[in-house]
């Protein structure tokens, strides 16, 4: 299976850069690592799924859509958004930002002293 990059794929490779940061945003930080770790692989699938969908969409007629594409693109792009969580967004204090912006638990324990009122 040779490895072909296109423009989608490219984008679909950015997106699981930011698909951490995402999680962040629509998660509690009292859930579960495990069930971040779900929700993110479930993203992860949703956007290779849709990408290799338009492929085959828009690809020459007679073309199958090839579902271990898929998978191999998902347990990439997962571990491409799993060590960018832990290698970048997480050490740089993205992840804890991201984490405490939009969903929370309603503690002030929450967010920074910074950000209380």
């Amino acid at each position: 299976m040779p490895l072909e990059m296109n423009t989608r794929g490219l984008v679909a490779l950015a997106l699981q850069f930011l698909l951490p940061l995402l999680v962040g945003l629509l998660t509690k930080q009292s859930w579960t690592p495990g069930l971040k770790a779900v929700l993110l692989l479930a993203l992860t699938a949703v956007t290779q799924f849709l990408v290799q969908l338009q492929d085959f969409l828009t690809g020459p007629d007679g073309s199958r859509f090839d579902w271990q594409s898929v998978a191999y693109a998902v347990l990439i792009g997962f571990v491409v958004s799993v060590a960018t969580h832990f290698g970048l967004w997480k050490p740089t204090g993205a992840a804890a930002t991201a984490q405490m912006s939009l969903v929370n638990d309603g503690h002030s324990d929450d967010y920074p002293a910074s950000r209380r009122r």
